[in-house]
C-alpha cells in the first residue's frame, strides 16, 4: 500500500467470534526480533473496546467481529510491514490476514498517489462500463441481424392478408 505522507490510514481486521473477548493489537513487523506492538486494547467489553497510543487508534467492535486501526498523519518513517493480531498473552498471538506493507509513493506526485481502494473503485467502474458496452453491442448486432433476415421483431404483429 502506498504511503502518502500526512494522510490517515484505516485498516479493518476481521476475526472469528471465538476471539470476541480477546485483546487486540496492531504491530509493526521487524526484520529481526519480535514484532513491535504499537497499540493494544486492555479491556474486554462486549460492545466496544478502544485504545490509543500516539498516532495509533484501535477500535474493537466484538458485535461486528472486527476491529479498525487508524494511523493518523502518516510519516515517511512509517514505511514497513504491519499486522493485526489477537493478543493471547502469554501464548503466541494469532496473526490476522492480510499483513499490510506500507511503501513510499516514489515517482508519483501526491495528487496521483491512489490508495488501493481508489484503484479498485476505478477498475470496477471501468469493468462495469466495458461490460455494459459489450452487452449493448451484442444486442445491437442481434437486432440488426434479425431485421435483415426478415424475421419479425418480438412484439411486432405480422400483417395477414384478409380473406374475402
Amino acid at each position: 500500500m502506498c504511503l502518502l505522507e500526512g494522510s490517515n490510514l484505516t485498516i479493518s481486521c476481521l476475526y472469528t467470534r471465538q476471539y470476541a473477548s480477546s485483546l487486540k493489537a496492531w504491530q509493526r513487523v521487524r526484520s529481526r526480533g519480535p514484532p513491535e506492538t504499537l497499540v493494544r486494547t486492555d479491556t474486554r467489553n462486549a460492545d466496544l473496546n478502544m485504545a490509543q497510543a500516539g498516532r495509533y487508534l484501535l477500535e474493537d467492535d466484538p458485535t461486528e467481529v472486527m476491529f479498525r486501526v487508524t494511523v493518523r498523519e502518516l510519516q515517511r518513517q512509517d514505511v514497513g510491514l504491519y499486522q493485526c493480531v489477537i493478543d493471547l498473552s502469554p501464548q503466541t498471538p494469532v496473526v490476522l490476514p492480510p499483513r499490510i506493507r506500507l511503501v513510499p509513493c516514489e515517482g508519483l506526485p501526491p495528487a496521483l498517489a491512489l490508495s488501493e481502494l481508489q484503484v479498485m473503485a476505478i477498475v470496477l467502474t471501468c469493468g462495469f462500463v466495458l461490460n455494459k458496452g459489450l452487452v449493448f453491442s451484442v444486442l445491437f448486432v442481434l437486432l440488426r441481424k434479425a431485421r435483415t433476415s426478415g424475421e419479425p421483431n418480438p412484439g411486432e404483429q405480422q400483417s395477414h392478408p384478409s380473406r374475402s
